[in-house]
């Protein structure tokens, strides 16, 4: 596809079905609160700074895995829903992101920024967020590298930008940024979706990552600030987009990294793909549940004893809380990475 092509009108409008896909745009700020809330965080002081209808409301089965979200973009968010065949593309050039441009060192156009702060109740805060752009695959590796960033700044935390903001989104186990670069048929492949073989019948962007976790250690009940941004990079074309998992922000009271957490009366321990759940004998419990981040249940298991073992290799990486049957102690919480 030619960059010319760019240069097209985009369709905007409010509201856009995609076959299972909708996209509403304009959100207010409460709206956007909302979606971003999840288990054991507040969410305050929401700051939207996107041109246009840049930002939306996510909703319906795609490609790509998340079912409800917020969406960033560098143009249209309506324009996110698809087919492939379609082309999500705006020239419009409003200024970039400085934060951004010091990453990359390139000027940036079109940014889309959102930013809150966080109060989590533990020393753990994860969340969830895909990145997709029609610079797929035809531009990795060129100068148009749109990027994205999550810059994270609060107690703790040094960094080189804005606030001594750190960007925490990166490729899963590494100290990687996610961008176009970073992510593709090529680099990190794992993690990249290519959207046009086969053709993808719900969202436009012609390549995406995969719905991929963020872990950060915080200060329990201390505010945090977060920018999450999206821009053009080198021209204002081609448009790219961030999700954010709707409701994916969790926070919880065990420690980040380590091998066991102890309550009172059972524990759980966690050694690679399998979670032990030890409980005293006069507890008399006979099933323990694993619920995922957003209180569904995706294991169960069922003992004459006082211990189960939960293998977690077929869970996503992600939170997951393991309950007890009884339900008078709190449930735990292990990572799966």
């Amino acid at each position: 596809m030619e960059r010319y092509l760019a240069f097209l009108p985009a369709v905007c409008c409010s509201f856009v079905v995609s076959a299972q896909l909708t996209v509403t745009t304009q959100l207010s700020e409460v709206q956007v609160t909302d979606l971003l809330e999840g288990l054991g965080v507040t969410v305050t002081n929401v700051d939207i700074n996107c041109p246009g209808d840049a930002l939306g409301h996510f909703m319906g089965a795609s490609e790509l895995g998340i079912n409800q979200g917020i969406v960033l973009t560098t143009g249209s968010a309506a324009a996110v829903a698809g087919p492939s065949s379609s082309f999500a593309s705006s020239g419009a050039m409003t200024a970039g992101d400085e934060d951004l441009e010091l990453w990359v060192g390139q000027p940036t156009f079109d940014a889309c920024a959102l930013e809150f702060d966080c109060i989590p109740i533990g020393d753990t805060l994860e969340f969830n967020f895909a990145f997709g752009s029609e610079e797929y695959p035809e531009f990795a590796f060129s100068a148009f590298n749109d990027v994205f960033g999550i810059f994270m700044s609060g107690p703790g935390i040094t960094g080189p930008y804005s606030n001594n903001a750190e960007n925490i989104a990166w490729v899963p186990g590494t100290n990687v940024p996610v961008s176009i670069n970073n992510v593709n048929e090529a680099e990190n492949s794992v993690f990249y979706h290519n959207n046009e073989d086969p053709p993808g019948q719900y969202l436009a962007y012609d390549g995406f990552t995969s719905n991929l976790p963020v872990f950060a250690t915080v200060q329990p009940g201390e505010s945090y600030h977060f920018k999450v941004v999206v821009a053009d990079v080198s021209d204002g074309v081609f448009d790219s987009g961030v999700v954010l998992e709707a409701f994916s922000f969790h926070s919880t009271a065990a420690s980040v990294g380590v091998a066991e957490a102890q309550r009172p009366v059972w524990s759980l321990a966690q050694d690679a793909d399998e979670v032990f759940v030890i409980w005293p004998e006069n507890m008399g419990v006979r099933r323990v549940e694993v619920l995922d981040a957003t209180g569904t249940v995706v294991e169960q298991r069922v003992s004459n004893g006082n211990r189960v073992v939960i293998h977690t290799g077929t869970l996503a990486a992600g939170m997951y809380f393991v309950r007890l049957q009884d339900g008078t102690v709190p449930p735990l919480r292990f990572v799966k990475r």
